[in-house]
Formats: structure tokens, sequence, C-alpha cells
């Protein structure tokens, strides 16, 4: 077999060397800008083919560095000269506390290191201060402020994931700000909070926006103010309890007007909506790339409804379905041809959705026979986590930029005699594994009986 030039060689390993990152936070949009990646079984495996192999893999296998207990910080000493010559992000997590003297040792020999994410920061000046002076360090994520006695240091290097401000920007924070530190994602608790704290202030660095409780604004002009103060800014979530038709919200409106044309209006409330900047940071204009849809009662048109929302927003990235007060049910061949509508999906949350699938006799051949659930099994949960399973498989292969899929799923289910019930729960992400549109992944059951 002859031997592969070392520039492909490495083109392939990178290729396959890594896991996809999945968010936490994927339902806000908001993805913390950890740097760090987890190497995959691919890369594992490969890595121990032969020498030859193993050499070329090292460069990956220990680019990322994470330390989480003090035993891990045993193990990076003894392998030093890997990690010195490899390591470019390093994570530091809370459970740490006896060795951050060693972690003084190791700092200066990772020559390689730029990013640096340090999970608890409140009590541990020195170690911040340590990391921030390494010469080849360019930036330092934290996940909290640090201690106030750091304030007299320069944190240009230092990068704050998020804050929560529920009624006013502390001057402890301002003073973070005067000394440089920049800052990923703001939420607010009210929509008014995040008006008035932006007419005289400049975020160096802000990403993204949520709001958890928006009432309806006399105007947008904060938006245009937003996008011209602060160009690294991209997305904004906004929650309500209910977005209304006959308030005059720009970024709703082609949905609203459609659905008032077509007598839709009372068939469903939005609940979240999130926003992007269109491409180009001095642009002023947002697009809908984030929608949280219920149905109300009496609506059976789901069909419809999703379909219109497609057509109103054809870059819709991140779609939560609620079907918990629908009435309908659909084959699901014609819910999976209305969701392949959305050409640009790559989150769906699906909550209460299986009692509304209909499965066919050649769907049913393809569910996991009912017989092979554990006798401590709620058979409709294992027939709705089987269901679920085909549902999901199926779309992927249609919806083509669908890469996560959230299941948040319950029911009851009586015994022969009537006398009690069981509560049957399914949760969990499943995901698009592969270019076959593969899907993998584990939901977490539960089941408890009512007398």
């Amino acid at each position: 077999m002859p031997t592969l030039p070392n520039e492909l060689l490495y083109s392939i390993i990178d290729y396959i060397a890594y896991t996809p990152k999945l968010s936490r936070a994927v339902d806000l949009g908001l993805r913390s800008k950890s740097l760090f990646e987890h190497p995959s079984p691919e890369l594992l495996t490969l890595s121990v083919a032969n020498w030859s192999l193993r050499r070329a893999c090292l460069p990956f296998l220990f680019a990322n560095l994470d330390i989480i207990h003090d035993d891990d910080v045993e193990k990076v000493d003894k392998y030093l000269v890997l990690f010195s010559r490899f390591t470019k992000v390093l994570i530091i997590d809370v459970f740490l506390r006896k060795s951050d003297q060693v972690i003084f040792h190791i700092l200066p020999q990772l020559t390689q290191l730029f990013h640096v994410e340090l999970r608890n920061c409140w009590d541990r000046t020195n170690l911040l201060r340590t990391i921030i002076a390494h010469s080849t360090v360019i930036s330092v994520l934290v996940h909290e402020l640090p201690d106030v006695s750091m304030c007299d240091d320069d944190l240009s290097k230092v990068v704050l994931n998020s804050i929560h401000i529920a009624s006013a920007i502390t001057p402890e924070f301002e003073m973070y700000l005067a000394r440089g530190m920049a800052l990923n994602h703001l939420e607010f608790l009210r929509l008014d909070l995040l008006v008035t704290q932006f007419e005289s202030k400049i975020f160096s660095g802000l990403k993204g926006i949520r709001v958890f409780e928006s009432s309806k604004p006399t105007s947008f002009s904060w938006l245009a103010i937003l996008s011209s103060t602060h160009p690294t800014l991209n997305e904004l979530w906004l929650n309500r309890r209910q977005w209304f038709a006959h308030e005059a919200y720009p970024f709703l409106s082609p949905l609203f007007e459609e659905s008032q044309r077509r007598g839709f209006e009372n068939f469903f409330a939005i609940k979240q909506v999130g926003l992007r900047r269109a491409t180009g940071q001095a642009s002023q204009e947002w697009y809908v790339t984030g929608l949280s849809l219920k149905t109300t009662p009496p609506s059976t048109s789901l069909i419809e409804i999703l379909m219109l929302v497609a057509s109103a927003f054809p870059k819709l990235e991140i779609v939560t379905l609620n079907l918990e007060l629908h009435v309908g049910m659909y084959e699901i061949g014609n819910l999976i041809s209305a969701l392949a509508h959305f050409s640009s999906l790559r989150v769906l949350y699906l909550d209460n959705v299986f009692k509304r699938l209909a499965f066919g006799s050649e769907d049913e051949k393809l569910m996991l026979p009912v017989q092979q659930a554990e006798s401590t099994d709620s058979i409709l949960r294992v027939r709705a986590e089987s269901g679920l399973f085909l549902f999901v498989s199926c779309l992927a292969k249609q919806a083509r930029a669908l890469e996560h899929i959230c299941i948040d799923d319950s029911g009851y289910e009586y015994d022969k005699s009537g006398d009690s019930t069981r509560l049957w729960t399914l949760q969990g992400w499943l995901h698009v594994l592969n270019g076959n549109r593969d899907v993998g992944g584990t939901l977490a059951n539960t089941s408890q009986k009512y007398s």
C-alpha cells in the first residue's frame, strides 16, 4: 500500500478527529464560545493502528486538555512532554482546588497554548493572573466575574461568557468592562431593561442577547441602536407568554398577515422568537432564525400552519413544536413532508408529538415489537420511543439541514384492572450522525405508577 503524503494524511485525520459540538444552550441559539473539542472514536481507533499513524494523530490527541479533578493534574504532569508540544486549548474545571500550584508549574511549559477556559475564577485570582500573563495565551473564557480584587489588572484577554441582568448593570461589572473585559452574551429579565441599559453602554465583543419576558415596546428604534453600536452582535432572542397578531412586530408580520388572511390566527401561539442579523457587520436588517410554536384548540390544521410558517420564514434554523393541546392525527409521511419545507432547519424540539402521529402498516413493521419490552416497562412508552425514533429517522432523510432533535414526550397508560395508571416520560437528544443521515442518541425514560 503506497504511503500517503503527510499533508493529505493530516487533512484526513483533521476531518475525523473531533466529535460535533452539542451546545447545552442550543435552544437559545446562544452557544458557548469554548474552543474545546473532544476526540472522536475514529481518532482514538486510528491512533492505535500502528506507530506511523500514532505519530500523525498526536497533534490532534493532545491539542485539547480538560483538567477536571486533582488526579488529572498528575496525568498531565506525567505526559507533560507531549502536552507541552501540542496543547492549544485548556479547560480548568470547577472541582480543582489542591493542584493550583502544580498548574502554575505546568502552564509556562505549554508553549502552544492560546486559549484557556476557567470554569471557576471567583476565588482563584492568582491562577487567573498567571494565565493572563502567559505569553502565548490570547483569550481566557470565564463563566462568572472574577474576584473584585482583579479590577486593578488588565482584563483585555478575558471574555465573560454570559451575565444575567435582573435590574441594572452593577458598578462592579462596569469596572471589569473598563479594564478591557469582553462579553459574549447578555441576558435581561425584561425588555425595558435592555432598552434603558443600552442607552449609553457598549459591550465589547457582544454576540448575543436573550430577553426572558418581552413586553411590547412602543418602537423598535432600540434595535437599530444596538446594531450600530455593537457590530459583533448577531443574535437576539425574545420570550413572551404569547405574541399577538394585532401588535405590529415587523419581524413577525409576514406570518401574522397571511395567517389572518387564511383564518389561522387563533390556531397557534408563538412563545419565543430568535432574530439574526443579516450578513455583514454593518447591516441593520434582522430576520427570524428561531421560533417556538404551540398549537391551540380547536386547531386541526397543523400541516397548513407548518407550511405557512416555513413560507414566511425561509431561514428558520431552530424550531420548537409543542402539540400538547393539539387534537388532530397525522400520517407521519405527511407531517415529515411539511417539516421538510423548513429548508434551513438545524435544530428541532418536539414536545408531546407522539400522540399526534399515525403509523401505517408498513411503519408498524419497522417499529420495535412491544413484546421486546421489559416487564417493568410501560408498553405505550416502548411504542412511543420506537415510533419517535422511526419518525425522526425518516425526517432526517428529507430535512437535509437537520442536525439535532430534542424529544420531550409523556403519556398515561392504564393497567388492565383499571385500578391504577402509569405515567411515562421520554426526554433527550437525537443527532444526525453521518452522510447517510443515520440518527443516534438515547432518550431517558421514566415510568411512575399511581393507584
